[in-house]
């Protein structure tokens, strides 16, 4: 870490000012240290430039053991050491699956973003860091945050990513459900397929909204959102069994969930949208909705079988919601435009990959 990062700071205990009381400095940053808060006598350690900066309590416990999971995960497959020229130095614009679909899916952000280069931002779940990079590379002030410290698949391997790229961003091990920042610090909080791993979305998108400044952004990628029709444990089973048994934590909420964290803390959402979809048109996106059954179109008699299958899709769904006891969620709010109720209502009835960006009231 750089002392600059000490301004946004805050103790995780009590949110006080937290300030060095010792420190080594290696490759221009403090890279060795502790970091005391003086109204509750924390004390926090800095290791290898990277301040830790969570309560070891019994809510830290999941996220330590997630952190060892990720490392197990990577063993597993047997992708944990890191080679020359490795493959993460590259990312995410690297011409191979995943990183196809996610350099896609980073470039629509960015697009939507417009960043001026003068933004602060907070990288929410980081992994190793390649989207803070992106962001440093573009001038912006970036903090990554991640549970998990480990050199070859965490964030202290953003050194040699930040060392390779020639550009510098402040990395800090802690909770995204206790965010260890001052009230609003940051102009944006970006999130690359983080806001399913916490089991309180409701919290994190509260402690989100405390630290982002006055009409600050969210903006998360690659998100999983099922359908209202299915069922989140036997998706979690399908999908991502081998996370589960290593302590990775991970949850698939559905579009109404993700509604409802936002809604609840005053965010506007101003994207919603089923991230291939971005491009779409409107009248596409219409008849998407149209043929999924998720909305109910008129009656067409120069299209009589494809009208007819519409209407059977949009009552089929409605039963099987009603079998379910998910029926209440079917019901689409009032949402403008109609380009983004239009997108609500597919998301409501399909399981793919969700782009949202958001505005803090």
């Amino acid at each position: 870490m750089k002392q600059a990062l000490l301004g946004l700071l805050g103790c995780p205990a009590c949110r006080g000012p937290l300030s060095l009381t010792a420190q080594e400095e290696r490759h221009g940053e403090i890279w060795q240290g502790e970091l005391a808060c003086q109204p509750c006598n924390h004390r926090y350690p800095i290791r290898q430039g990277m301040p830790h900066l969570f309560l070891e309590t019994a809510a830290w416990a999941p996220k330590a053991q997630e952190a060892q999971g990720w490392v197990t995960i990577h063993q597993d497959l047997g992708i944990y050491e890191q080679v020359e020229d490795a493959v993460d130095l590259k990312i995410p614009y690297y011409p191979e699956a995943p990183w196809i679909g996610v350099a896609r899916s980073f470039d629509m952000a960015l697009d939507f973003l417009q960043l001026t280069g003068r933004e602060t931002i907070l990288d929410l779940g980081a992994g190793r860091g390649w989207a803070a990079k992106e962001f440093a590379l573009r001038g912006c002030r970036v903090v990554a945050l991640d549970v998990v410290p480990d050199e070859n698949v965490g964030l202290g391997r953003g050194h040699a990513i930040m060392r390779h790229h020639n550009t510098y961003f402040d990395r800090v091990i802690g909770d995204g459900e206790n965010l260890p920042f001052r009230p609003g610090s940051f102009d944006l909080v970006f999130c690359a397929a983080t806001l399913h791993h916490t089991s309180h979305l409701n919290v994190m998108i509260g402690n989100i909204d405390e630290v982002l400044a006055p009409a600050g952004r969210l903006c998360a990628m690659n998100e999983p959102c099922i359908s209202i029709l299915e069922d989140e444990q036997t998706v979690l089973a399908r999908d991502a069994a081998h996370e589960l048994s290593v302590g990775i934590n991970e949850r698939r909420p559905n579009i109404v969930g993700y509604y409802q964290a936002l809604q609840t803390h005053g965010f506007q959402i101003i994207q919603a949208i089923p991230a291939h979809a971005y491009q779409m048109e409107e009248q596409t996106l219409r008849e998407w909705a149209y043929d999924l059954g998720a909305l109910r179109g008129s009656l067409r008699w120069q299209q009589l079988p494809r009208s007819f299958w519409r209407y059977y899709n949009y009552g089929k769904n409605r039963l099987r919601a009603a079998r379910r006891g998910v029926l209440a969620h079917s019901e689409i709010p009032a949402i403008e435009p109609e380009r983004q109720r239009l997108a609500y209502a597919v998301l409501l009835w399909t399981t793919g990959e969700l782009f949202l960006l958001a505005q803090k009231a």
